[in-house]
């Protein structure tokens, strides 16, 4: 799953050559970021109007967090070059929401992450792209994240005002141990723009950069040693959710539905030397 295929390969390159600046691609295809080369392991463009199961899965339909939201298939749509997850309520009042996987299609160990998004403010829910690892079920106790871990690459809470990067180590039972750091404010000029955002994770720990990748951009800077004891080391795979809990305050049913638009999303891979 890891390696790179010979076709993804030649369109992971044509997208590298059309990067922001700060991240121009070299005539060989890759991408120089803060002075290493990565090449592109995974692309999609969401040009589709359908899931693309060479990519994804959908999320399982199943009652999510603890304000009885249910993630449903119908809230996942492919629109304009966006996959769209609408965020609503039954007939019978029942939130719903939905979120697609990359399990068992594509999973990496460090990397580069590039999404281009925009979010919709309501409150009651959260946006989230992050990846899982099964293995952070069964993670030994004591080992940090270094065996395996949930990392929440971005959670935007509208009811906060705020979105997050959050690490999770330890399993998910009473040892279940989670950092992330203050939150990065917003306001309302957030919502309905698209943001660039990139995240590179690894063996020294997670940088998140928001639109741009200077050092002004750079929004959590995130070291391994003190959010597990060293980064994960496990191959993970990516989930893009939506969803309702308590944390995201009370619903609001005139703010609904509210939606998240991901207009692509890209991984690289550091080259070796």
């Amino acid at each position: 799953m890891k390696k790179l295929f010979i076709m993804s390969a030649l369109v992971c390159i044509a997208f590298s050559l059309c990067c922001c600046a700060q991240n121009v691609a070299d005539d060989d295809g890759t991408l120089s970021f803060k002075g290493k080369k990565y090449i592109c392991t995974f692309s999609d463009e969401f040009e589709s109007e359908k899931l693309d199961t060479k990519n994804w899965q959908y999320c399982p339909q199943q009652q999510r967090q603890d304000a009885g939201g249910w993630w449903s298939n119908k809230c996942s749509t492919f629109e304009n070059g966006n996959y769209v997850i609408t965020c609503t309520t039954k007939e019978d009042g029942t939130p719903i929401s939905g979120g697609i996987r990359s399990r068992g299609k594509f999973e990496q160990t460090y990397g580069l992450y590039n999404m281009r998004f925009k979010v919709e403010k309501a409150e009651g829910l959260w946006y989230a792209f992050w990846l899982m690892t099964d293995k952070m079920s069964d993670a030994t106790v004591g080992n940090g994240a270094t065996d395996g871990a949930e990392i929440d690459i971005i959670e935007v809470v509208p009811h906060d005002g705020a979105y997050y990067t959050t690490i999770h180590w330890d399993g998910y039972g009473e040892n279940l141990k989670s950092k992330h750091p203050t939150g990065k404010r917003i306001d309302d000029s957030f919502y309905g723009t698209y943001h660039d955002l990139w995240f590179l994770w690894d063996e020294d720990g997670y940088k998140l950069y928001m639109d741009g990748t200077d050092e002004e951009h750079l929004i959590y800077d995130m070291p391994g040693k003190q959010y597990g004891e060293g980064t994960c080391q496990v191959p993970c795979y990516m989930k893009i959710t939506a969803e309702y809990g308590k944390w995201a305050g009370p619903i609001v049913p005139e703010q609904l539905p509210a939606h998240f638009y991901v207009d692509y999303i890209r991984v690289y891979e550091e080259m070796s030397e």
